[in-house]
């Protein structure tokens, strides 16, 4: 029976206070975010999905439209992938996307809106210096064509970093509400020396942390501040909550993301290159 974009139910359990013993929870209704009693992506990759995610709006003779940053709407262009898609395009990762060798990854997926804004948890800020105000006119098709090397190598970095090495849903995969539990993803930690000064590309990969929240338990939390990552990773609200859960592909499962979270400064990558 299928447990994911449906909806389900689940008999979960919970942490004690002070000991590692599981109590019951209350049964609690999973309600699908398509709307759609099956999977109505099982049958596509990621990539195939991503793709779809390209803002109905009007454009331009340029090519050009209004960002729309007002994530109350489903389907404002602000909640789409057209950035990322973008990005993924000019770094040359459509193949981690693609990829059929597995079906046990998780896919975060960053859209319009996690790459505008005037915080360092904003895509484009944290790369350029540069804000992406929130609705932007522009043509996510051209958009990262001018970036240096370096500024795509964080782009790179970044993108990794949002695609975990286990498929990661609310139920089974996290079956206890305020607990955190630790994955790995496709980004390698960087080694740094006594200063903190990146010295290399460790060969142990980064980690990254899903927590359901105990006040809105159908959420997932990424990095939540109770979890035993470094304070790079927990602080300065880096931790984000998934907007949108369980889009379950061929190759794995994705939630949206409205803001990018990270291990370790993306800045240490500057000098570092990923594949």
């Amino acid at each position: 029976m299928k447990t994911h974009i449906k909806l389900i139910m689940a008999t979960c359990f919970v942490a004690a206070l002070s000991s590692c013993t599981l109590g019951v929870q209350d049964e609690f209704n999973y309600e699908s975010e398509t709307y759609s009693e099956v999977d109505p992506y099982e049958n596509m990759t990621a990539w195939e999905y991503i793709q779809l995610r390209k803002s109905n709006t009007i454009r331009d003779s340029q090519g050009r439209f209004k960002l729309v940053s007002n994530t109350s709407v489903y389907g404002a262009s602000g909640d789409e992938l057209d950035l990322m898609i973008a990005a993924i395009k000019r770094v040359g990762f459509e193949d981690l996307y693609q990829q059929t060798a597995t079906n046990g990854r998780t896919y975060l997926l960053l859209n319009n809106n996690a790459f505008t804004g005037n915080t360092d948890r904003d895509i484009v800020k944290s790369i350029t210096g540069t804000q992406l105000a929130d609705n932007s006119t522009l043509n996510p098709d051209t958009y990262f064509d001018n970036w240096t090397p370096t500024q795509l190598n964080l782009l790179k970095a970044i993108l990794k970093y949002h695609i975990v090495t286990d498929f990661v849903a609310q139920t089974p995969t996290i079956p206890t509400f305020g607990v955190n539990v630790l994955f790995k993803t496709l980004l390698p930690k960087v080694e740094v020396d006594a200063v903190g000064a990146p010295v290399s590309l460790s060969t142990e990969m980064s980690d990254i942390a899903f927590y359901r929240n105990p006040d809105a338990r159908t959420t997932l939390v990424i990095n939540d501040p109770s979890s035993p990552l470094p304070v790079t990773a927990n602080t300065l609200a880096f931790n984000e909550n998934v907007r949108r859960h369980n889009y379950v592909f061929n190759n794995g499962i994705g939630h949206y993301l409205n803001e990018m979270v990270r291990y370790q400064p993306y800045a240490l990558y500057t000098n570092l290159p990923i594949n």
